[in-house]
């Protein structure tokens, strides 16, 4: 049989005088898919995503899907131009709802991958980082994953800047060995991977965490996790997987940093609120107190910014308390996940 040709989604052969299709396979799914959701990122998304592109391959194929999140700096024309450069390897996706929860679960439902791995749209990762991420879900019941997120600082830290500060700027790094994750030890969102089954078992990121326009709220990868681990499922560290994360000027000013400490306090209190109910505000509250009692110990001036930055966090944990009740639900591992965090 002698191929002549392609005909629409066959092949043409030629056999004893007469023309038969022959239907192509569609080419397979691939294992792993890498979202990319950006909002206004335009400046940094092509030199991420080229550096997301150079990585070493996965075993099973990989596609990375960019979510554009209603951006307006021509953000959606860099993905397209990229698109141009490997389409067989780059899907676009639109989220026209602001907000990091829903631009995340979009990439959920538009990724074809049994492993669906996150990065930042400003975060830059080795050459090594993804083949680390997905084998660390080759031990058994591990639904999550995540590596260590190295800063990426524009100029010098200023001298009131403390070590203590470095979570809030997304830098995380538990050393050199794999271990099990727990609560407060969860990856990062820059950098972070899970199974389809554990969107399919616990629903996506909720809507009422992560961060959304102006706010900044966070911890939605938290609370996801948190859900998996409630499942009897784990969420493991993988210390290969390792991405540089930008942090801008911008972030590196007290008025910044107060900001952020106000929205991680009311972040923790919606997902004790969602977790744990008024009495788990009520631990939750105990601990913010006592680490506003603790910056005050070690005051080291009548404006000491430590003890602002707790302060705020306390207020935004008060804050939480009173708001979360009335417009969060709680979550219960009985009922379906998808009240939880609806899919687009």
């Amino acid at each position: 049989m002698e191929l002549t040709g392609e005909m629409g989604q066959g092949e043409l052969a030629a056999s004893s005088g007469h023309r038969t299709i022959i239907p192509v396979m569609p080419e397979p799914a691939p294992h792993t898919s890498v979202v990319v959701c950006t909002r206004n990122r335009s400046s940094l998304l092509e030199r991420a995503c080229a550096a997301i592109l150079a990585v070493d391959a996965p075993a099973g194929g990989w596609e990375l899907v960019i979510v554009d999140n209603a951006s307006d700096d021509g953000s959606r024309e860099v993905a397209e131009s990229l698109q141009r450069t490997a389409p067989q390897r780059i899907r676009l996706a639109d989220e026209r709802r602001v907000g990091l929860s829903a631009a995340r679960n979009r990439g959920i439902a538009e990724a074809r991958g049994e492993l669906i791995v996150f990065v930042d749209d400003d975060a830059f990762p080795a050459r090594g980082w993804l083949v680390a991420i997905t084998a660390a879900f080759d031990a058994d019941r591990v639904l999550g994953a995540g590596g260590p997120v190295e800063p990426l600082i524009e100029g010098e830290l200023p001298l009131w800047f403390r070590g203590s500060y470095l979570p809030y700027l997304t830098v995380w790094d538990l050393g050199s060995e794999p271990c099990d994750l727990r609560y407060n030890e969860y990856p990062r969102g820059a950098n972070m991977a899970f199974r389809r089954e554990a969107f399919d078992r616990f629903g996506g990121f909720s809507p009422h965490l992560g961060r959304s326009g102006k706010s900044l709220l966070s911890c939605e990868e938290t609370e996801l996790c948190l859900r998996l681990e409630r499942g009897g499922f784990r969420t493991v560290y993988a210390p290969l997987a390792r991405v540089g994360h930008t942090t801008p000027v911008d972030r590196l000013t007290p008025a910044w940093m107060e900001r952020r400490f106000s929205a991680q306090g009311r972040s923790e209190a919606v997902i004790a609120w969602m977790h744990g109910g008024l009495h788990g505000l009520e631990r939750g509250l105990v601990g913010h107190r006592r680490r506003v009692a603790d910056a005050r110990a070690r005051q080291e001036a009548a404006d000491d910014l430590d003890l602002r930055c707790h302060r705020r966090a306390l207020g935004g944990y008060l804050r939480g308390m009173v708001t979360a009740p009335f417009g969060v639900p709680r979550y219960r591992p009985v009922d379906p996940a998808v009240t939880l965090s609806p899919w687009p």
